[in-house]
């Protein structure tokens, strides 16, 4: 049999869902069905050390591709590049930051810029796979060869801050964009009508197996000492759309109402001095913390009470489902795809956005026992992995596919 010629193509790998997502579904793809090449533009990230380290293919990034998806300060624009190179990621800047987001948004403005003078990757394929939405779909589409393309929108479309109109023609040139749930597939489809065949739906993967492996390597050392205090814990970058600012205020309420709590956040983002700020102006110091990053969070989520996602908006949150397949009791707010994840009383609570609903379901859920067995019956039932959801990876990677049936 004749192997199908495959490229990824990544922007990085750092500590998010989408990412996790790629690391494990990579070694679940036969070598006997697909010669397997990988991209990671900025060579970097939490998960970047778990990639295979046989029978794959890397590939270099070009040049002018790193630099554009790159930060003005990082080391390889310091080091490996020329000073023609550094005044160009510098012009450009100050282009994207007084032209660039008020027309076409930050990533597609970026891509206009740089697409110029990034080369044409000189090797072909079977298969092109953006699995990251943004800039990465651009160059798959612009600078690729490959008899067959699919790119990737990992969150509600609806609630990205987007130029629509600049990612229609890349969507209608792919032969399929992949996103994580039926609502996100209902998301793009009420956006671009005219593309809905080719909008399909595959869930990020989990593995039971090897998340039940992962937490079992160690108890948490910041979970030692506070015995008697109820364990919140909840995963994400530290940006708006995660809504920590609104697990803060909730804390602040649960203090006030003299609810024994620890909250650990793990998660690195642009609002980490804004959040420590409010902790500090509210002595929050004993009752909430940031962690940063951690390789492993899985021995964080099987020892903690509660699991709480306070999201403005998701795709369909991989941590929620790691957090279901530990069997922990699950608080997540009322984004427009939690229903993806949460049936509320039978593996999860949901409430509403808002700190005071976030406090208030805490309190009651941490009290109501009965409840926490229950969800936690149902999850050891029905909440499992699922590892058998890359045949339908495989099914949408193979060069002769071409009917759409991998909706879940």
């Amino acid at each position: 049999m004749m192997k199908t010629k495959i490229l990824f193509v990544m922007p990085s790998l750092g500590s998010g869902g989408a990412e996790k997502s790629f690391v494990s579904m990579l070694p679940l793809l036969s070598h006997d069905e697909f010669e397997i090449h990988v991209m990671v533009v900025k060579e970097e990230g939490l998960f970047y050390p778990l990639l295979p380290k046989q029978d794959i293919t890397y590939v270099d990034a070009p040049k002018n591709l790193k630099i554009a998806l790159g930060s003005i300060h990082s080391e390889y624009l310091k080091s490996d590049c020329s000073t023609l190179d550094r005044i160009r990621k510098t012009l450009s800047n100050i282009a994207i930051r007084f032209h660039g987001i008020a027309r076409l948004g930050l990533l597609q403005f970026t891509w206009e810029i740089w697409k110029r003078i990034i080369p044409q990757l000189t090797e072909t394929y079977d298969v092109a796979v953006s699995f990251m939405d943004g800039m990465t779909n651009f160059y798959v589409i612009d600078k690729i060869e490959a008899k067959k393309k699919i790119l990737w929108v990992h969150n509600d479309y609806n609630k990205i801050k987007t130029n629509k109109d600049y990612e229609h023609p890349y969507f209608a040139k792919a032969d399929y964009v992949a996103t994580i749930s039926n609502l996100c597939v209902k998301s793009l489809e009420e956006t671009f009508p005219d593309l809905k065949d080719k909008f399909i739906a595959i869930e990020n993967i989990s593995s039971k197996k090897l998340i039940d492996k992962m937490a079992d390597e160690f108890y948490p050392e910041e979970y030692k000492g506070i015995e008697g205090k109820t364990i919140i814990l909840s995963i994400g970058r530290l940006v708006e759309q995660k809504g920590f600012d609104l697990a803060v205020r909730a804390a602040k309420t649960l203090k006030e109402k003299g609810f024994h709590f620890k909250w650990f956040i793990i998660g690195v983002g642009k609002l980490k001095e804004n959040l420590k700020a409010y902790i500090s102006q509210n002595d929050l110091q004993n009752y909430f913390e940031l962690l940063g990053e951690r390789p492993n969070p899985y021995p964080y989520i099987k020892h903690c009470n509660l699991f709480l996602q306070t999201s403005r908006f998701e795709g369909k949150s991989i941590v929620v489902d790691e957090a279901k397949i530990l069997n922990k009791p699950i608080i997540a707010t009322n984004y427009p795809t939690v229903k993806d994840n949460i049936q509320d009383g039978q593996n999860g609570i949901i409430c509403e956005i808002s700190p005071e609903a976030i406090a208030n379901a805490i309190i009651s859920l941490n009290q109501d026992e009965s409840k926490q067995r229950h969800i936690i019956s149902h999850l050891k039932k029905y909440c499992n992995g699922n590892e058998d959801e890359v045949e339908k990876y495989i099914k949408l990677f193979c060069r002769t596919h071409n009917q759409k049936v991998l909706s879940i």
